[in-house]
């Protein structure tokens, strides 16, 4: 490969498991206030240029109405609270499906509002050939957790599961028109982010997603390689029961092997690693919060030997730069991946201590 790559080669050449000039790094998500304080004011595509991440992250837009008791009412008819981090939690009790005839009302956001994918355009403009373009959307958990609750979500799954499968459909089918819009606005990759494990396990049955989420994920992929473009991943939890699941389903990249759950990135990196992408897994739980800088540069030495050798692995956070990750800890770790990321790997030097 040649060296000097840009972001958006790095990227594509990462998750086509090449390898590239070097080891790319790039997160899921970064805390809006740790973006203003380490740019001095500045933009999400500020930080993205100031600290020159190899991907950037564009949803789709969508308002939030203001209530009187303090909540937001979403798009999709779902109430939400903001809490300590900037996501926007769904509050169970408000839960707009409850029945099927409440479904049979019930309709997704029209992806082709005009105001959908302002955002995308903007960093399309900006970005667009220098670094790789991720369309950030949601596959087949998280709406139907958020629209019938998340206990709910539950008890439905063994006692009406059609019903659930049905919502399925219908956020699916929406996700699937916003797949093609993305890809004509110039989006590469897709990555979603519904988080469908624990620390112990999947949330519900294996054979359960495999009956009723798991199909519409299929024709979910599938849609996104029809339309030009790859799919990564993200979930966290243990999902080792399923990852086979993913990667027969065509998955090209996963994030973020979560080592809490217990997910063993040399594990995966020998059972996986030459069929799809490997994303993560520096601590910001627990190391990112009040590890040292010399121990966030241990990890990210650690986690290039196991996963860097022969290419398909991007290094990041095990999560997110969450508003907890100290600014100091995140340089850290992006100054050891340009470091020691560099193709080809030299071997003594990420044995060092």
């Amino acid at each position: 490969m040649p060296s000097n790559m840009t972001g958006q080669e790095r990227v594509l050449a990462t998750i086509q498991r090449q390898t590239p000039d070097r080891i790319p790094t790039f997160e899921w998500d970064i805390d809006p206030d740790l973006i203003v304080n380490m740019t001095g004011g500045g933009t999400y595509e500020d930080f993205v240029e100031q600290f020159d991440l190899d991907a950037v992250m564009c949803g789709p837009d969508y308002i939030k109405k203001p209530l009187d008791n303090g909540y937001l009412l979403d798009e999709w008819g779902v109430t939400r609270t903001v809490g300590h981090e900037a996501y926007a939690m769904a509050v169970d009790e408000f839960a707009p499906i409850q029945s099927w005839e409440d479904l049979e009302k019930w309709e997704p956001p029209d992806p082709y509002a005009s105001h959908r994918f302002e955002t995308m355009k903007e960093r399309v403009e900006r970005f667009k050939g220098k670094r790789a373009l991720f369309a950030q959307l949601r596959d087949v958990w998280s709406n139907p957790r958020d629209l019938l609750g998340y206990a709910n979500l539950f008890v439905l799954c063994k006692k009406d599961p059609d019903l659930v499968e049905a919502l399925v459909i219908k956020c699916v089918n929406q996700s699937i028109a916003l797949v093609e819009i993305a890809a004509d606005l110039g989006a590469e990759i897709v990555m979603s982010g519904d988080d469908i494990a624990d620390n112990r396990r999947t949330m519900i049955s294996p054979d359960m997603l495999r009956k009723h989420f798991f199909p519409h994920f299929r024709r979910y992929v599938e849609a996104i390689h029809d339309h030009g473009m790859y799919y990564w991943k993200h979930t966290d939890g243990n999902i080792m029961a399923v990852l086979d699941d993913f990667v027969d389903m065509g998955i090209d990249g996963i994030d973020p092997i979560d080592p809490l759950a217990k997910m063993d990135l040399a594990t995966v990196k020998e059972g996986w690693g030459d069929k799809v992408a490997i994303k993560g897994n520096v601590d910001c739980a627990y190391l990112m919060v009040s590890g040292s800088e010399q121990e966030v540069v241990e990890s990210v030495k650690n986690c290039i030997r196991i996963a860097g050798p022969g290419g398909g692995y991007a290094c990041s956070s095990s999560n997110s730069i969450h508003s907890g990750v100290k600014p100091n800890l995140y340089i850290a770790m992006l100054d050891s991946v340009r470091e020691y990321g560099v193709y080809p790997l030299d071997e003594d030097r990420l044995a060092s201590a």
